[in-house]
């Protein structure tokens, strides 16, 4: 339980839980790009898959203050990105078990790139980011 800003107890801080979720999304994000190629014992998928859905998941933490304008973006980009796995998975499957295409794996480094940079730039337009120690915000 916390404060609301009149001093009123509050049984529910939405605010922390979205905080809490969107930290949580990057903590996975972060873990997974240490090797994307790995698979994550955790979800039972890659960790290229980990990256993609944790994407998708600040993406959704932040859709409802997106401007149209952002969110036809975002979801382009979003789909992009899904649709390029879809027909170029990084990793294949092949007679001798699983194999890593370097081209397709090269293709998604670039375009999950563009997909996490898009999202940190929403997250910091939208406040929804953690503050920089060197914003001026009166402290």
């Amino acid at each position: 339980m916390g404060y609301d800003d009149e001093g009123k107890m509050s049984k529910f801080n939405a605010g922390v839980a979205l905080t809490e979720r969107i930290d949580s999304l990057q903590r996975a994000l972060n873990m997974a790009r240490f090797n994307p190629l790995s698979p994550n014992q955790d979800t039972g998928t890659f960790n290229y898959q980990v990256m993609i859905n944790a994407n998708d998941g600040l993406l959704s933490e932040c859709w409802a203050k997106l401007t149209d304008s952002e969110k036809k973006q975002a979801d382009r980009i979003r789909k992009l990105v899904h649709k390029m796995v879809e027909l170029f998975p990084p990793i294949v499957q092949g007679q001798e078990g699983p194999k890593i295409n370097k081209n397709n794996y090269r293709k998604f480094n670039e375009l999950i790139l563009i997909y996490e940079k898009m999202n940190k730039d929403i997250l910091d337009s939208h406040n929804l980011n953690a503050p920089n120690v060197d914003d001026d915000d009166g402290l």
